[in-house]
């Protein structure tokens, strides 16, 4: 089995598992979160963000991707990450205490 590493600019990696013959067998993404989420811990506790806006969270593109395959398999087939459904899906998943790392307020 070959293997092969796509890196994206946006820090994701899609990692390709070919058999012999060239045709993928599997793949998977990865994301190193741990600037996100150290940057989500210091702004709960404290650090404030500048400007007119409020941050309140910062999501790694890998959560989000999970968050739209959870839906997929719930048989929500057509859900876009710029349906409202899915800023309501996410709101919800924020007031989830099992997701607060993801939260900077």
């Amino acid at each position: 089995m070959r293997k092969i590493v796509h890196a994206d600019p946006d820090g994701v990696s899609t990692i390709y598992y070919l058999d012999d013959g060239g045709v993928v067998l599997a793949s998977e993404r990865e994301q190193d979160c741990e600037v996100i989420l150290d940057a989500n811990k210091r702004m709960q506790n404290g650090e404030k963000q500048v400007g007119d806006m409020r941050l309140t969270s910062q999501i790694p593109l890998v959560i989000i991707e999970l968050w739209l395959n959870e839906e997929r398999q719930r048989g929500n087939v057509g859900i876009k990450l710029t349906d409202a459904e899915f800023d309501r899906i996410i709101f919800k998943k924020l007031q989830d205490p099992d997701w607060k790392w993801l939260r900077t307020t």
